[in-house]
């Protein structure tokens, strides 16, 4: 028994540091934050429309400066140096090797889906028309926040590209020009074009890395799958949990209801709170499923920000196969999850091991409560 005890604190222990070591920080680490880029292209010049969140801008730059709370007119225009300096370092665009003269014609704290955001209207200029173009985008890349993701739409012509710049994915490369072949006299696209616009199945892996990423709802799944129960239980819990992360990423999408980030935040802490305490004081877990299923649509509003305003004509795919990704990463968790919970529902000690494990998860989701909240 005591060997037993003393194994039992161990893989607590080790649990504990791991899930420390890999912890959120913060409200935006459970998803990123978000920004948005409408791009025209024409002729020599880029119109680029940058939308960044205002609060994770606004924080960066000291843009409160009486720290009331508020981002006044006043303070906007006092820091438009300060904002010009950080988007221009980390954002250029080249058309043919060269950068393109910039200039940044309006800076303005907007509602877009719900989201407060800065809307900075950039020219970028160049003494030819645009033919293979490249835009760097680093915004937020430099450690403020690694989990950044900006879902951007470029325009030329008849053209429409989809985009989504990540840590791993900051350059976009493309032409705006067709030619004529000399033997038939077809229009083709030249052979040197170097789009990388993002295909399906890296939009599926995106999503893949994207919950895996998530440690606080990978942890919350953890908790919910150590009750004890049967196979049956288990997939319809999972299942109850899946229909509603699905359920309030259609509703983000549609735009029908959204919750911010730092509401959703806290309450996903305290379903892993609430969760690991049903473990311990709960004999009963017949309606398990019910908790699957309202605290997937918690979970799911942790993801919906990326959706809001973003389920167009052109991006449809993207979106579907992103969320198609998180589905798939879930599942893989999932699978090594279950063999582990079978092997413990054997067990002699698994009633110990199970108060014990939960009451660590407690207390990581508490911790993770309180540090979203202040």
């Amino acid at each position: 028994m005591q060997k037993n005890n003393k194994l039992m604190a161990s893989i607590c222990l080790i649990f504990m540091v791991a899930v420390f070591l890999l912890q959120p920080n913060g409200a935006e680490a459970h998803s990123g934050s978000i920004g948005y880029s409408e791009v025209k292209i024409e002729g020599n010049k880029v119109s680029y429309d940058l939308y960044l969140l205002a609060d994770l801008l606004g924080g960066l730059l000291n843009i409160d400066a009486n720290q009331d709370g508020y981002m006044k007119e006043d303070e906007i225009a006092q820091s438009k140096t300060s904002i010009e300096q950080f988007v221009l370092k980390n954002l250029t665009v080249n058309n043919n090797g060269l950068q393109g003269k910039a200039a940044i014609n309006d800076i303005s704290l907007v509602k877009r889906s719900n989201l407060s955001m800065f809307r900075i209207k950039i020219e970028f200029v160049f003494k030819e028309p645009l033919q293979e173009y490249e835009i760097d985008y680093f915004i937020f890349f430099n450690g403020v926040d690694m989990n950044h993701q900006n879902f951007a739409t470029i325009h030329n012509g008849d053209q429409v590209i989809e985009n989504i710049f990540t840590k791993d994915h900051t350059v976009l490369q493309g032409n705006t020009y067709l030619k004529k072949e000399k033997t038939t006299g077809e229009t083709v696209v030249p052979s040197n074009n170097q789009n990388k616009v993002i295909g399906f199945w890296e939009y599926v892996l995106m999503g893949m890395k994207h919950i895996w990423s998530g440690i606080d709802h990978l942890l919350f799944l953890f908790g919910l799958l150590l009750a004890k129960g049967t196979f049956r239980e288990y997939v319809k819990t999972l299942t109850a949990f899946t229909i509603g992360h699905c359920l309030t990423l259609a509703l983000a999408a549609t735009e029908t209801i959204f919750i911010p980030s730092t509401i959703i935040e806290p309450l996903i802490a305290l379903s892993i709170v609430y969760v690991a305490i049903e473990n311990i004081w709960s004999k009963s877990f017949k309606w398990r499923w019910l908790v699957g299923l309202g605290f997937g649509l918690i979970h799911g509003f942790g993801f919906a920000e990326l959706l809001i305003g973003k389920l167009g004509s052109h991006f449809v795919l993207p979106l579907f196969s992103f969320n198609l990704g998180v589905e798939f990463g879930q599942i893989l968790v999932l699978i090594i999850f279950i063999p582990f919970i079978w092997y413990l529902q054997k067990a002699r000690w698994q009633r110990q091991f199970v108060n014990s494990l939960s009451t660590v998860i407690c207390g990581i989701g508490f911790f993770w409560f309180i540090d979203r909240i202040l």
